[in-house]
């Protein structure tokens, strides 16, 4: 595995999770409407914003949905 391999491999599981309907269907609109355009991108092009944007998302499925 290269050295930037494992980010990509991150980033893609991201998606798979934001992009669930189980999921994304229960976060709040003020976090998927910026979060849509990131998640419809190809991950390995995201910028700095994008990931922080992607992560600030993920971490709010984690710790409020149950």
């Amino acid at each position: 595995m290269g050295g930037s391999s494992g980010g990509i491999i991150v980033r893609q599981n991201a998606v798979t999770v934001l992009t669930d309907p189980t999921v994304h269907g229960q976060l709040p609109a003020a976090v998927t409407g910026p979060l849509d355009p990131v998640l419809a991108k190809d991950p390995s092009t995201w910028s700095s914003h994008e990931c922080e944007l992607v992560g600030k998302a993920y971490h709010w499925a984690l710790c409020n949905l149950h």
